[in-house]
């Protein structure tokens, strides 16, 4: 596999983080060793990119929250 394809996959895994997970599954139990690396680090950077999200949206609705407490 190529710098390229591991780029491209590693960059959709991020962006849409179900098929990084499921590129993951499928290729972590291959028998190919590369494809077995590229497999668990997809897998890794989906589940980062899922929690990377969902603490964004906490802080993004926090936020919008905080000026309705304040008095002035």
């Amino acid at each position: 596999m190529s710098g390229g394809q591991r780029a491209l996959l590693y960059i959709l895994s991020f962006i849409i983080p179900v098929v990084g997970i499921i590129l993951g599954i499928v290729w972590m139990n291959d028998q190919d060793i590369d494809k077995k690396t590229v497999g668990k680090t997809c897998l890794i950077v989906g589940i980062v990119s899922i929690v990377l999200s969902c603490i964004c949206w906490f802080a993004a609705s926090a936020l919008s929250i905080v000026p309705a407490f304040m008095t002035f």
